[in-house]
């Protein structure tokens, strides 16, 4: 119970793919709520880092959706959220 705790207050990290001007072009110009939802997620995590619990709250997301924006785009970059 002790872990789980601690795991809901933890910062997200996230990789260094793009620059904050080039996420703010990305939500600016990609076609789609849901696109744009998860690029939201992603300035989120650069300009207010903290828990994922917090960051799924303030976006209106479940936590499990924020994680797994967050795990696409750090494995995938940026052709993580393109439209197939």
């Amino acid at each position: 119970m002790e872990n789980r705790g601690r795991k809901e207050f933890e910062i997200i990290n996230l990789e260094d793919h793009l620059s904050l001007n080039e996420i703010r072009i990305k939500m600016q110009t990609r076609p789609g709520f849901l696109t744009m939802q998860k690029w939201l997620v992603i300035y989120n995590v650069i300009v207010h880092p903290r828990s994922l619990s917090e960051i799924a709250m303030h976006t209106g997301l479940s936590e499990s959706t924020v994680y797994r924006i967050v795990s696409d785009y750090n494995q995938l970059g940026p052709e993580a959220f393109d439209i197939r």
